[in-house]
């Protein structure tokens, strides 16, 4: 009995540890070739557009139909409904349908590339979570599991996209579960480490590398960091209630060929006027970056996109488009703190250096919006690959996760499983 017993746990870990690295590489490689394959893309259409405005009105409309058709005669008949979808398959123990996969890499290219204001990292986190809960049903051992190789499939995806491995170990941990087991934390060490190998391998680079020009921060900014920080708790919950109302208001139910007309034509008019906003916004995030001259004016501007961020990523998923508020909560964060920035810069000290903003702008904003400050911080480290900030970005993010959490309790995704 002793000799099989440990026979037994041999075989039982050997393949836990290979089916985690299995994992870590597949899904590593398939979240690259869908990253890449989305950034190429919104970049071309997005100059098209910019060279021909009448495309920003055309472009959500063709996205939107063609994400419309592919549900009616190839997928369920059924909008993705995002993360929360990932979140009633591990408390209900059911299955995710394999179709998700195509499903949620589809619609989510189409989306982005398009002009839908979302981003593709809902649409990779349940897509990847349904490779986990494939590969758990592989094995005897392994449907015991199920959730931690699901964790160890969305920890991989995250690594990926934004070139962090703590921010995919991180994101699984607070969003998806919380879980202290061992094979927990073997599955998603291991498949973070060979997705991590990937990204070297790949020679993939952060969204922004800023290393080499953020070095300090002064300490007379501090007041305004807290500022920066109460308000990014106030917009987590604004964008929570907004997106939440927008995507489930009530209008032309009846009539889904004459809904997605009105709505495309909506939201085109919408990136018309304020092209920053088209896809995932990220265009937008590096321009603010190189910005030199900063003026009151832009701020307005800024504050404007803002405001009207949530409705249409809200309307881009009523209308079928496939993500969730993880791209504009990065987006809205940056263009948070670079009204906070301006603003002290102009009227309370001249030292106040705007990029240090923008950066905890992003970190407080994703973690108030999230409820996920571990998540938050070392997201915001991979985008912009720098860690001078690494004491306010630590402390002033759980301040905003904090207050944020007290005056709201739901994320988007908590709240679509209260309804």
């Amino acid at each position: 009995m002793h000799v099989s017993r440990k026979n037994y746990r041999w075989i039982k870990w050997s393949r836990i540890i290979l089916c985690s690295v299995l994992v870590g590489i597949s899904v590593g490689l398939i979240t690259l070739m869908f990253k890449n394959l989305v950034e190429q893309y919104e970049h071309l259409l997005l100059n098209k557009a910019k060279n021909f405005k009448l495309f920003f009105l055309i472009f959500p409309f063709i996205g939107l139909t063609l994400i419309y058709f592919l549900r009616q005669f190839v997928f369920d008949k059924k909008k993705n409904k995002g993360i929360s979808e990932v979140l009633v398959a591990i408390r209900s123990q059911k299955r995710i349908p394999p179709n998700k996969v195509l499903s949620h890499f589809f619609n989510g290219f189409l989306t982005v590339i398009f002009g839908g204001t979302t981003g593709i990292e809902v649409s990779t986190v349940v897509a990847t979570a349904t490779l986990g809960d494939m590969a758990s049903r592989k094995d005897v051992i392994f449907k015991k599991y199920r959730k931690e190789f699901m964790g160890a499939a969305i920890a991989s995806g995250v690594t990926i996209l934004f070139c962090s491995p703590l921010a995919g170990l991180f994101f699984s941990y607070e969003t998806i579960g919380k879980q202290k087991s061992k094979v927990f934390w073997i599955a998603h060490i291991l498949s973070v480490v060979f997705s991590t190998i990937i990204l070297f391998l790949m020679d993939v680079h952060p969204l922004l590398n800023l290393g080499d020009e953020v070095k300090e921060w002064n300490y007379t900014a501090v007041p305004f960091f807290i500022i920066l920080s109460g308000l990014a708790s106030f917009y987590g919950v604004y964008m929570t209630k907004i997106v939440s109302f927008s995507k489930n208001v009530s209008f032309l139910e009846n009539h889904p060929i004459v809904q997605l007309a009105t709505g495309s034509i909506l939201l085109g008019s919408v990136l018309y006027l304020l092209p920053e906003l088209y896809g995932s916004g990220y265009h937008t995030i590096i321009q603010l970056t190189k910005e030199k001259n900063y003026v009151v004016g832009f701020a307005i501007l800024t504050l404007i996109l803002i405001l009207i961020k949530p409705f249409t990523t809200g309307l881009t998923l009523k209308l079928g488009g496939d993500g969730g508020v993880f791209a504009p909560s990065i987006f809205s964060g940056a263009c948070l703190g670079l009204i906070v920035g301006i603003l002290a810069k102009t009227y309370f000290s001249p030292d106040i250096i705007i990029l240090n903003f923008i950066i905890l702008g992003v970190a407080f904003t994703v973690a108030a919006t999230l409820h996920a400050p571990f998540t938050a911080i070392f997201l915001t480290f991979g985008i912009f690959n720098s860690y001078a900030l690494w004491l306010p970005l630590a402390l002033f993010t759980f301040i905003s996760y904090g207050l944020s959490k007290k005056m709201y309790p739901f994320t988007v995704y908590t709240l679509a499983l209260k309804k």
